[in-house]
């Protein structure tokens, strides 16, 4: 069981320390264990970038960030999985690029959840 209050630095450290430096910076400027803005912080962007390449599938950081999500989905407790949900998933929603590559990365538990968010936002249009 991954429970919320287990998500700090050390969590995201322990899943993606090519990125320990930022991680810890991030937290630092923070100043408290604030696990929504922390992992939204510091993956959102990241993630979008790394999609936006042609090679993204094949890129290692992602795959790890994606098999995380995927950790998430399945032993996360309620908040975790409201995290993965809200704040990191919710992000890949604005574009139809972005979107589609994000869902081809996902794993299954992963796209389960993701599918619960077109209840509330409409899936990205094809342009």
């Amino acid at each position: 069981m991954i429970s919320y209050n287990m998500l700090d630095c050390n969590f995201l450290c322990s899943y993606i320390p090519e990125l320990k430096e930022e991680i810890y910076a991030e937290n630092e400027y923070l100043g408290e264990n604030l696990p929504h803005c922390l992992f939204g912080n510091i993956l959102n962007p990241l993630v979008v970038r790394m999609l936006r390449k042609d090679n993204f599938r094949e890129n290692p950081l992602l795959i790890k960030i994606f098999e995380m999500y995927e950790n998430l989905a399945i032993y996360g407790d309620m908040e975790t999985r409201n995290l993965l949900q809200v704040t990191l998933l919710e992000y890949l929603w604005d574009e139809y690029l972005i979107y589609s590559r994000a869902v081809a990365m996902m794993g299954g538990k992963t796209r389960e959840i993701n599918e619960y968010i077109s209840e509330y936002i409409r899936k990205p249009n094809k342009i």
